[in-house]
């Protein structure tokens, strides 16, 4: 079961286009592991667009978010088996 769509298809159709776009990423059944600057480049958007989208789904408990020290921050959610 998908639990990041578990809301009525009215919502999901309000979304921004870009914003679509990136729960579509992330909605991968295998998972992702991306930074911000990353995932906007495979998506051919503006970099702090994506990034302001990722944090909001990491307030919401869709991603996670792993800071280091000497690279930029990624945003990670695997599916639980």
């Amino acid at each position: 079961m998908n639990l990041l769509w578990i809301r009525p298809a009215e919502v999901e159709q309000s979304f921004p286009p870009d914003e679509r776009r990136v729960r579509d990423f992330v909605d991968s059944p295998s998972g992702i592991s991306e930074s911000a600057e990353s995932l906007a480049d495979k998506l051919g958007m503006s970099s702090r667009r994506c990034r302001r989208i990722l944090e909001q789904l990491v307030e919401q408990g869709v991603l996670q978010r792993r800071d280091f020290s000497d690279i930029q921050p990624l945003y990670v959610r695997f599916p639980s088996r």
